[in-house]
């Protein structure tokens, strides 16, 4: 039986794609309603009603304090990255914190060549971890939830991910910080991120390129997808650069059938470390997650788990 969250998903409607330096962008509109207010994390750092830090003097890489000053929610995107105090980091999961709440929060390192204070407090990039290691991140978090009923990536193979990322991109730093290769290539994502076109009634996207659909966000609300689009513009965009581009093209109803295949998906509910609900999502086809709060799916993550099985070049 489909539950709520997948019924909503699988009566999702996808608008044709814009094409930006070979990143296909496709809008998605859904029927849900939210009455939530919530702020973004850019926005509660910009007022200074958030503050993110270390756990201790001496640090914990997979976990950083969150802590607010806000009379309202704060949401954290998964992937989001933080820059600052002795390492670089990115959210493992999407996360809402409660007005003036404290709350640890589950993260990985991505500049494994540094463990010394740059500042106390963590500041935005302004970006998020793109999206091969967003995929992988859900993979560990889905199998880390069932095995420990916590919410860790593999530290390891994110430091590998973040190695060859850096490497394919020509990118040299001598932190091993995944942030140099956004640096380097911020002129080629600007231009993406000027040509991309999303309706302004859409919650959601969709990104392909080279002929593969690579993954899927949506918000519960129009507002939280303009100002977290350019994060995840640049977070696809920055993978599309990494391939030759390919004149194959997904079609609008590949889209919408691999999102309707959501339906066959195994999900499981399990605590956030924030407040509401994470729930996991996997089949053979895909691998997501959705942040619920007061049973509102604030984001809907999903990636492709097995990309030959959409390769389409048919109409729409």
């Amino acid at each position: 039986m489909k539950t709520e969250l997948q019924q909503a998903l699988s009566e999702i409607e996808v608008t044709e794609p814009t094409t930006a330096g070979g990143l296909q962008i496709f809008g998605l509109r859904w029927t849900i309603k939210s009455d939530l207010f919530y702020v973004t994390l850019d926005e509660a750092l910009a007022d200074e009603s958030l503050e993110i830090t270390e756990v201790s003097e001496r640090g914990d890489v997979p976990t950083l304090m969150v802590i607010s000053n806000s009379d309202t929610m704060i949401f954290l995107m998964a992937g989001e990255q933080l820059i600052g105090a002795k390492q670089n980091r990115v959210l493992n999961v999407s996360i809402m914190i409660a007005a003036h709440g404290k709350v640890p929060i589950p993260v990985s390192c991505v500049e494994h060549g540094r463990w010394n204070y740059h500042s106390r407090k963590f500041h935005s990039s302004g970006s998020a971890s793109h999206g091969h290691l967003r995929k992988q991140m859900a993979e560990d978090v889905y199998d880390s939830y069932h095995r420990m009923r916590r919410p860790m990536s593999e530290q390891g193979k994110v430091w590998n991910e973040v190695s060859r990322k850096l490497g394919k991109m020509g990118s040299r730093s001598g932190s091993d910080a995944l942030e140099q290769a956004y640096e380097d290539r911020q002129a080629e994502i600007g231009n993406i991120i000027r040509d991309a076109r999303i309706p302004a009634d859409c919650c959601g996207v969709v990104f392909a390129f080279d002929g593969k659909i690579a993954g899927m966000d949506i918000f519960d609300k129009p507002s939280t997808l303009s100002k977290l689009s350019p994060k995840l513009i640049k977070a696809y965009a920055i993978d599309a650069l990494e391939e030759k581009y390919d004149t194959a093209q997904i079609s609008r109803k590949a889209v919408k059938d691999w999102i309707c295949s959501v339906a066959e998906a195994h999900s499981d509910s399990f605590q956030s470390p924030g407040t509401g609900a994470d729930i996991r999502m996997r089949s053979k086809s895909l691998i997501g997650a959705s942040l619920l709060v007061d049973g509102c799916p604030v984001h809907t993550e999903l990636f492709f788990s097995s990309l030959r099985d959409f390769v389409s070049s048919a109409p729409a």
